[in-house]
This record gives structure tokens, C-alpha cells and sequence, in this order.
């Protein structure tokens, strides 16, 4: 793989920012935290998605978005990478990226985005979106805090990680699963013979369910014989029952016809009763009615003209009320005048003065006009009262008139109720008569068939007792077919578990065998298997580990080794050392050392994994001058077409092909060439 363009958006300090990558040992330098392991957090992020880190440790504060598109060539061919970070809320979460290739863009989910890339990288691993690329993070690029943190690891935990590293956790993996298999075949294996450990019994269980059907059987044939019997009795009754049957016809209907005769009897002469009531109801209505026409029709009409005439009288009086009331208004009016004219002596039309005499008669004369308008106002209004009491006096009338056919429908109504009562009562009374008739028939009747009656209950009781009894056998005969049939249901069930018992015997003697193989052979054998290949891999990991200590570190008098656990081991003069006493440049050795020969120990064991790209996150902290002219002779010896280091030591200056300077200004970060 080889890195052609990084281009960041709203990444940690960035806010916008495009780095080309050229073939060679590309140097980034800057102060720590300037932004310099920003750019190398991008380029994993872009490949691999968030993995174990939190999207807000990535996107820049206060932003909404951001986004970081790479640029990388693979096997001869180039691909492009788009992924965003979005802000919801108080978290940060990846949205759907896109990868260009030759065919065109794909649109795709985090997940599938990183499953696509380890294929074109073919990396050999699961792509677990919540976890970072083991290759990747062993055989390319290793961040400057986990350097050192294999050194420090227990040995269990070391060797779990590398066996990822290297691609072996398989064999441990399988012989865990075997483990458990063996687990729960030995499980199953005791399950199986718990249950087979009452097969006598249900063998002797079904002999018994056999001597019962036998017991059953005997009791079943007896049973039917007595039902036989039982049987022929019924039939001899029923035959000479059929003899009586058109009597005993005849005598039902009579003896159901007594009853219904005297309930009809009973019940019409309750609605006699009834009718007779209401009779007399309506005939009550009828008096009550005719006293009250007899008084409405002595009531005279008060006068002869109709309540419209008298509204139309009444209106043109009420008329005339006013206008006589408006001229003897006009004529007090008037007289006001005259007198204010006859104190003043003055006209108070034209101001001119006037004579009171003259006035004075005027006066008089518009007195009288007024007890003359006077009279006639109230004789107008004494008309008026006339008439109206006139009119209501006619309403009354003309209401009682109303009423007086109302009572003289309802007295029709009534009379007709009465007469139509009277002949239902003479109606009923004659069916009565014809009912006492045909219920003194029918009693004769009975008395004829009393002794056929007699001997159909006889008859009739015998067939009751056979009934019973023949119930009681039939019964008897069912229980003992269910009974043979649950058991014989029963001695199938115990066969099944008979076999099946047979069966799962022979189920928990193959699984005893599958135990015994994976306990005794296939569990040994796959730790003998993984014990040789990790013995392989630890003679290459171990060499490799010897030439990059010997580089870094010339001094005689120390070696360094891996154990069979992969601890490095520092010796000097044949003593060892413990790492946590070296000094940092010889930490940081060990460390180095440590990384280049698990490097190419990954890159051999993965399939297809190039050996083209290193990324080294701080790789010489603590180094003294001599150490520092020793990373050449390293990145000589290793070859790699691509090496991009990222350092704040400007002694690296002399070994890189190109230069980048990382500043960061007010917070932000930018790239100088």
C-alpha cells in the first residue's frame, strides 16, 4: 500500500488541509501538539473507520462535520476514500462514506466501507467495526503510546496478542472449542446415560400394562354377554309396548287436553272479567262526557260578528284613540301659547305686542274645543274596552265550541268502546260453554282408558329399570375399551422409550468416543502443532529482534533475546536486566527493535501483506546523537519504498527525502513544505 493524498476537514486542530505523499522517507516535525499524530490518526481513520476511538476525540470542536478523504494505491491500483463525522446531539457518529475505484463509487455504511478496504489490502481479519486493524497496527503503523506497551504486557497477555498479530490465535481458538465441545459432549454423554438408567424398569412395566388389558378383556366379555341379555328384555317390552301405542296416542292427547281445556276455561273468563272493566270504564267516559257537552251547549254566543271583525273594530278604534289624543294634545298646546302671549303681551312669532283681551277669548274658545275632544277620548276609549272585552268573551265561546266537539268525538269514541266490549263478553261467555262441553268429554275419556293407562306405566317403569341397567353395562363396556386401549397406548409409549432408551445408549457410548479423541489426541495434538509454529515464528521473531537491538545499541558488553514467551530479555555481562531500569533511549530501543521484528514477522505471515509502507510515530524519543545516525543504517536496511515518520527531533532532517513542518497558529494547524 502507499499513500498518495490525505485531505482534512474540521479534524482535531485542522480546518482545512491536502498533504501529497511522495515515494521515500517522509519527515513531519513540529512541537508535540502542534498536530503532527493528527495526521497519522486520519489515515487510520480513513482506511479503518473509529475502531476503539471516540468520534468526538477526531472531529474539531464546535464543528458540525467533518470529513478526511484519502488517497492510496494498491497492487497497481489507486482508490479514493471519503468518511465524515457528524455531531447529533452530545455524541459523534460516522455516516455513510464511499470508496472511487476503477468501476466507479460505492456508497457504503462504516462497516461495509471497511470491510471493502481489508479486502483490497488483503488483511486476513473480521471486520469488527468497534475494533482497529491488528495487521495494520503491527505490521504498518503503531502509535507512539502503544510502542512500548507490549514490553510491559504478562506474558498470557502478550502471547494472546500476538497470536492475532501473527494470525496463529486459531489453533488456540480451536483447541478452546474443542475444549468445550469435549465439555458438553461429556455433558450430553452423562444426560444420556441418566436416562438409560431405568430401562428394566420400563421393560418390566410394559408386562404389567399386559396382565392389565388380560384382566380387562375378561371383564369386557362379560360385560357384552349381560348387555345381550339386557338387550333382548328391552325389545320383548317395546314389542308388546306397541300394541297399546294408538291407545296410549289416544290417551296423551286427552290427558294434554284437560289442562289446556281448563287454562282456557280460566283464562277466558278472566278476559270476561277484563272486558266487563273496561266496560264499564268507558261507560263511566261516557257520562262524565255528556255532562260536560250538556253544560258547553249552555252557553250562548255573545254576539254575532267573528273575532277577526271584532280585532278589525278594535284596530280602528285603537286608531282613532290617537288621533283624538294628538288633537287634544295640539289644542293644550295651543292654549299654552295663547296664555304665555296673554302674560307677556308680546307675539313671540314677530315680537310685536298684542292685546290680552283679544287672547282671553281665544282662550275660551280652544277650553271648550278640549272638553270637547276630552269627551269624545273617553267616550273612544270606553267603546274600545267594549269591544275588547267583547272579543274575549267570543274567544271563550269559540274555545268551549272547540272542546264541545272534541267531547262530542270522544262520547262517539267511548259509546263504541262500550258496545264493542259488551259483545266480546258474549263472545267469550259462549266459549266457555263449548270449553265445559268438551272438557266434560274428554274426563269421560279418562275414565275409559284408565286401565290401559295403568299398564302403559307398568310397562313404561320395566323399560326405565332395563334402560338403567343397560346404561350402567354400556358404560361399563366403554370403560374397559378405553382402559384397553390407554394400555395398549401405554405398552406402545414404553416400547418407543424402550428403543429410544436403546438408542441413547448407544449415542452416549459414540460420544464417550468422541471424548476420549478430542480429550486424548485432538486437543494435544493442536498444542503441539501451535507450539511448533510459534517456535518457528520465535527463532525469526528472535533474530530479527538480535539484528535491530545490535544496530541501535553498540555496546559489547549487552545482548538482548526473546524468550519463549516473547518477553525481550537485556543482558549485560551475562546479567540480566530489567527493563523497567533502562534508561529511555534504551527503552525506546528495545521498543524499536521490538516493533521492526514484529513488522516483519506480520508482513510474512499475512497473506498478500506488502512490504512497502512504514509509519513510525515518534520512534527515536529518548535516543542519544549516536542512536539517531543508527535510523538510517535501519531504514537503509529495511528498503521500504514508502516511510513516513513523525518526529519533533530535527536531527531526523538529514535521513528524510522530504520535509514537512507542522505549526499551529490560534489553534489551528498547517502544513509548510
Amino acid at each position: 500500500m502507499i499513500i498518495k493524498t490525505l485531505k482534512l476537514q474540521n479534524i482535531r486542530s485542522y480546518k482545512e488541509a491536502t498533504i501529497d505523499f511522495p515515494i521515500g522517507t517522509t519527515l513531519f516535525e513540529g512541537e508535540i501538539g502542534s498536530g503532527k499524530s493528527t495526521i497519522l490518526m486520519a489515515i487510520e481513520f480513513a482506511l479503518f473507520g473509529l475502531g476503539e476511538e471516540k468520534g468526538a476525540s477526531l472531529l474539531r470542536t464546535g464543528k458540525s462535520e467533518g470529513k478526511v478523504g484519502l488517497i492510496f494505491e494498491s497492487n497497481g491500483k489507486e482508490y479514493t476514500i471519503l468518511r465524515s463525522l457528524v455531531r447529533k446531539g452530545k455524541s459523534v457518529q460516522q455516516s455513510e462514506g464511499s470508496m472511487e475505484t476503477e468501476q466507479g463509487t460505492m456508497y457504503l455504511s462504516p462497516t461495509e466501507l471497511k470491510e471493502k478496504v481489508l479486502e483490497v489490502l488483503n488483511f486476513n481479519e473480521p471486520p469488527d467495526p468497534k475494533a482497529q486493524s491488528v495487521i495494520y497496527r503491527y505490521a504498518v503503523f503503531t502509535p507512539q503510546e502503544e510502542m512500548k506497551t507490549i514490553l510491559f504486557l504478562r506474558p498470557d497477555l502478550r502471547l494472546q496478542t500476538l497470536r492475532k498479530a501473527f494470525r496463529i490465535e486459531g489453533y488456540k481458538v480451536a483447541s478452546e472449542n474443542a475444549a468445550q465441545v469435549a465439555r458438553t459432549i461429556l455433558i450430553k454423554n452423562r444426560e444420556l446415560e441418566s436416562m438409560t438408567a431405568n430401562f428394566e424398569e420400563v421393560k418390566e412395566r410394559i408386562g404389567e400394562k399386559q396382565e392389565e388389558i388380560d384382566q380387562n378383556s375378561a371383564q369386557l366379555a362379560e360385560s357384552e354377554k349381560e348387555e345381550d341379555r339386557l338387550d333382548g328384555e328391552l325389545k320383548a317390552v317395546k314389542k308388546e309396548m306397541s300394541k297399546f301405542q294408538e291407545e296410549k296416542v289416544r290417551l296423551s292427547k286427552v290427558i294434554g287436553k284437560v289442562p289446556l281445556l281448563e287454562k282456557a276455561i280460566q283464562d277466558k273468563n278472566g278476559q270476561i272479567k277484563d272486558e266487563n272493566e273496561q266496560a264499564q270504564k268507558h261507560q263511566k267516559k261516557v257520562n262524565e262526557l255528556a255532562q260536560k257537552i250538556e253544560k258547553i251547549q249552555e252557553v250562548e254566543k255573545p254576539t254575532d260578528k267573528t273575532e277577526e271583525e271584532l280585532q278589525k273594530d278594535i284596530k280602528e278604534m285603537e286608531k282613532e284613540e290617537r288621533r283624538l289624543r294628538k288633537v287634544e294634545t295640539e289644542i293644550d298646546a295651543k292654549i299654552s301659547d295663547y296664555r304665555s302671549i296673554e302674560e307677556n303681551k308680546m307675539c313671540p312669532t314677530c315680537d310685536r305686542p298684542a292685546r290680552p283681551e283679544v287672547f282671553k277669548h281665544k282662550i275660551e274658545k280652544k277650553v271648550e274645543d278640549k272638553e270637547t275632544a276630552s269627551l269624545r277620548v273617553e267616550e273612544c276609549v270606553k267603546a274600545l274596552e267594549e269591544a275588547k272585552e267583547l272579543l274575549t268573551k267570543l274567544e271563550v265561546y269559540n274555545e268551549a265550541q272547540g272542546r264541545l266537539k272534541e267531547y262530542q268525538e270522544q262520547l262517539e269514541g267511548n259509546q263504541e268502546e262500550v258496545k264493542k266490549r259488551r259483545a266480546r263478553v258474549k263472545e267469550l261467555e259462549d266459549q266457555v260453554e263449548d270449553a265445559k262441553k268438551e272438557l266434560g268429554a274428554a274426563r269421560e275419556e279418562l275414565k275409559r282408558l284408565e286401565a290401559i293407562s295403568k299398564r302403559i306405566g307398568e310397562l313404561e317403569e320395566q323399560m326405565g329399570k332395563v334402560d338403567i341397567a343397560l346404561k350402567s353395562v354400556r358404560d361399563q363396556i366403554t370403560v374397559a375399551k378405553t382402559t384397553i386401549t390407554n394400555l395398549t397406548k401405554d405398552i406402545g409409549e414404553y416400547q418407543k422409550q424402550v428403543k429410544q432408551k436403546e438408542d441413547q445408549r448407544k449415542k452416549a457410548t459414540l460420544l464417550k468416543e468422541y471424548h476420549i479423541w478430542l480429550e486424548d489426541f485432538f486437543i494435544p495434538t493442536l498444542g503441539t502443532i501451535e507450539k511448533h509454529v510459534m517456535m518457528n515464528i520465535n527463532q525469526d521473531f528472535n533474530q530479527n529482534f538480535q539484528k535491530w537491538f545490535a544496530m541501535l545499541v553498540e555496546d559489547p558488553s549487552k545482548d538482548a533475546r526473546i524468550d519463549e514467551d516473547f518477553t525481550p530479555i537485556v543482558e549485560q555481562d551475562g546479567y540480566e536486566q530489567d527493563i523497567y531500569y533502562l534508561s529511555g533511549g534504551e527503552k525506546t530501543s528495545v521498543a524499536l527493535a521490538y516493533r521492526l521484528a514484529l513488522n516483519s514477522i506480520v508482513q510474512k505471515v499475512s497473506t498478500g501483506m506488502e512490504s512497502n509502507l512504514l509509519i513510525l510515530d515518534e520512534p527515536t524519543d529518548g535516543f542519544s546523537k549516536e542512536q539517531m545516525s543508527k535510523v538510517r543504517d535501519i531504514l537503509d536496511e529495511l528498503g521500504c519504498p514508502q516511510v513516513i515518520i513523525v518526529s519533533h527531533e530535527k536531527e531526523l532532517e538529514s535521513f528524510a527525502d522530504q520535509i514537512f513542518r507542522v505549526e499551529k497558529d490560534n489553534g489551528i494547524s498547517r502544513i509548510v513544505r
